[in-house]
């Protein structure tokens, strides 16, 4: 497989479907149009074409990106209260809420922006690390005590066990090489450390139901869509063990489709009007919540996996219920669903 193969699957050396769909640069209106095949025997799928260059990738990065700044004045009130809603709610559900069971330890977080996860736990006691290729989010990162190195995961280096925990949260989907960034962590853990993934889920109906303008696809910035398949697949192959995947419904994820369905595009890209917009999605949760009930998918999919041979839970968690998946999409594919081992949260997680 030659770099930049658009036959071949990445991760698994797997030939690549057909396109599976195609979607501009909703978000930031940036050029061009973006497709996605799906591996055949992996299932991840995939943004075409699978290898580009560092810079090729940083340009799909404004500096008016999300995660890489904090606002001033109302703005800025504005955005702490929504931050610290959204810490309230992320710290008492799972994954996260698992961290918070244990004992303060050594976190890294992989694709930290401005540091909003760390800080978290900086607050209870952790010793929080961050990776971030922005220079001006890792600057913000560290005046809130983050230690962060600037640069993607293959650039940094760390001793091998030297983290508790180790987090991919809305990152992972980001990356152009996920296999090795998974084994990264898998070595940058402990014996028996604990790994915790959110990325946006490409099996959920929202997708399904909006194809191309389902908010969460957000090319040509995310690279890998998985569905609860193809990233227990990944961690396999990476090493992990015990692990487990569910889902949950993001605040956005709805409203922003349909806005993309109705417009084309995002309205509100950035300041208050973005904030504004985003709490106003609150109102849509209700509806959110009961489709994600009844179907069993959110649109956010978890992972947590240890590092070591730990043995997976055998019982289902209060609160969760089994998941429906349904079979890789191709032009010929069933429409038949099957159920997976996979535990959805009636909670909601915060995405960001």
């Amino acid at each position: 497989m030659t770099s930049g193969d658009s036959t071949h699957c990445p991760v698994c050396a797997g030939a690549l479907g057909t396109q599976l769909l195609s979607s501009p640069d909703r978000l930031h209106g940036g050029p061009g149009s973006f497709s996605i095949a799906r591996c055949g025997s992996c299932g991840v799928a995939v943004t075409l074409p699978p290898a580009i260059s560092a810079a090729q990738l940083a340009a799909y990065y404004p500096n008016t990106y999300g995660a890489y700044s904090l606002p001033s004045g109302v703005l800025g009130l504005c955005s702490a209260l929504i931050r610290s809603l959204q810490s309230w709610q992320a710290l008492r559900t799972v994954p996260l809420g698992r961290l918070t069971e244990m004992p303060a330890g050594r976190l890294l977080d992989v694709g930290c922006g401005r540091g909003d996860l760390g800080a978290w736990f900086i607050q209870r006691g952790w010793k929080a690390v961050g990776v971030e290729p922005s220079s001006e989010a890792c600057a913000l990162a560290r005046t809130r005590g983050i230690e962060v190195l600037i640069g993607t995961f293959a650039d940094a280096e760390f001793e091998a066990g030297s983290f508790d925990v180790v987090v991919f949260r809305q990152s992972l989907e980001h990356v152009t090489d996920p296999i090795a960034d998974l084994r990264r962590a898998h070595l940058a853990l402990r014996d028996g450390g604990l790994l915790i993934i959110s990325v946006p889920n490409f099996g959920c109906w929202q997708r399904r139901r909006f194809g191309g303008h389902w908010f969460h696809l957000d090319v040509p910035r995310h690279r890998f869509h998985f569905d609860g398949d193809a990233l227990r697949r990944a961690l396999e192959r990476s090493g992990f063990t015990g692990i487990q995947t569910f889902t949950s419904s993001s605040t956005v994820g709805l409203a922003a489709s349909i806005q993309y369905m109705l417009a084309g595009r995002c309205l509100f890209p950035g300041g208050l009007r973005l904030r504004i917009a985003a709490a106003s999605c609150i109102l849509t949760l209700p509806l959110t919540w009961a489709v994600a009930r009844i179907s069993q998918e959110g649109d956010v999919l978890h992972a947590v996996a240890h590092q070591g041979a730990i043995r997976p839970t055998e019982t289902t968690p209060e609160g969760f219920t089994a998941v429906r998946r349904f079979p890789a999409e191709t032009p010929s594919a069933s429409s038949q669903a099957h159920t997976e081992t996979a535990l959805t949260p009636i909670a909601q997680l915060r995405q960001r």
